[in-house]
């Protein structure tokens, strides 16, 4: 039974899913309760439409929508309890990958979400432009994590997200968030080995409130890393504080930083 302890309260909590039942309704609700902490570049809203795939043969329905704020990306969202057959899951995503979204509908539809979940008011020329020329991401968010599930999604190009609801003797909650959640970068470089357990930072990338030969925290793959940040002869250098890297050194990867000073490591 996973349990974590809260800080702020100094207090256990269980995972609720080893305490209670719930469904996949209420499970959802929780995460529109907390949208704008999970998702804060997105709007989201519930998007209770049928899909059709390609061929017009099989329809699903998607849990929910996300819209960047800026109107540049879009992404379906099918809520999942990992108790759920793994096929069910894989059946569902591998028609919203594929679906005719029948943009002009769409664009109607959604425009009366935004205004009823996130009160934005976007004109449908916007929203038929974005879907008439964009296809969706697809992600599934889940409350507990499974390997199989993260590895039979991303080999079909959905991403995984973890949402874990735990619960204390009182009834409060608290939430724990990992996995492949959206990230808007507004600044990116590229990294390459220098020397065991050294990154340099190749190109223009500024830290923000780091300062030279302080630790650094990013992430990667739903951990966090913590690195040194030095200079030499004008360049930018992270040097891993402990003794075993997660990345590895035959591979490179891009640094990048979001709109909340927050940094990630990806795969390039």
């Amino acid at each position: 039974m996973a349990r974590i302890r809260n800080l702020r309260d100094d207090r256990w909590y269980v995972e609720l899913n080893a305490v209670a039942f719930y469904g996949e309704t209420e499970f959802e609700e929780r995460i529109l309760q907390h949208a704008q902490e999970v998702f804060p570049y997105h709007f989201v809203f519930p998007l209770k439409r049928d899909v059709a795939n390609a061929a017009g043969t099989v329809t699903k329905r998607p849990d929910l929508a996300l819209i960047r704020k800026d109107l540049v990306e879009w992404a379906v969202v099918e809520v999942e309890i990992q108790k759920h057959p793994l096929k069910h899951v894989l059946d569902q995503t591998r028609v919203f990958l594929d679906g005719d979204y029948n943009a002009p509908a769409l664009a109607d539809y959604v425009k009366k979400q935004l205004g009823r979940h996130c009160h934005r008011t976007v004109s449908l020329k916007r929203l038929r432009q974005l879907f008439g020329s964009k296809a969706p991401t697809v992600l599934v968010v889940v409350d507990t994590h499974d390997a199989e599930w993260e590895q039979k999604l991303n080999q079909t190009g959905v991403g995984l997200c973890v949402f874990e609801v735990y619960k204390n003797a009182s009834g409060q909650f608290v939430y724990r968030t990992f996995g492949q959640y959206p990230v808007v970068a507004v600044q990116e470089a590229q990294c390459r080995v220098s020397m065991a357990n050294v990154l340099e930072v190749v190109g223009e990338f500024q830290f923000t409130k780091v300062r030279k030969n302080s630790l650094v925290e990013v992430e990667f793959d739903q951990q966090k890393t913590r690195w040194v940040l030095f200079e030499d002869a004008g360049r930018q250098y992270l040097r891993l504080a402990g003794t075993s890297s997660p990345l590895s050194p035959t591979e490179t990867y891009g640094l990048f930083k979001d709109k909340t000073d927050r940094y990630f490591f990806k795969r390039s």
